[in-house]
């Protein structure tokens, strides 16, 4: 399965539900992933659902995730990958 960067249910789609997903992890409610999804902030190439590559799974990272799906500008840490790309 590969990974993309801000599709936290590894549904092949970046979208608000990512976000949806992201706010839940924040607030510790459940979270319902595709298997074999990771679960956010799982470590794979860096911490899972972390879009802005800060060390953390935050609200903002849903906010970053909501940017993208209104096609906003979004500003990430270097050497992040932009949302929708391959996880490495």
């Amino acid at each position: 399965m590969g990974l993309t960067q801000g599709d936290v249910d590894c549904d092949d789609d970046n979208d608000s539900v990512d976000a949806l997903k992201q706010l839940r992890y924040v607030a510790q409610l459940t979270v319902l992933q595709n298997e074999p999804c990771p679960d956010i902030s799982t470590t794979v190439a860096s911490l899972f659902g972390d879009v802005d590559c800060d060390d953390d799974v935050d609200s903002v990272d849903a906010l970053k995730v909501l940017r993208f799906v209104a096609q906003l500008s979004v500003i990430q840490n270097d050497p992040c990958p932009d949302i929708g790309d391959p996880l490495g």
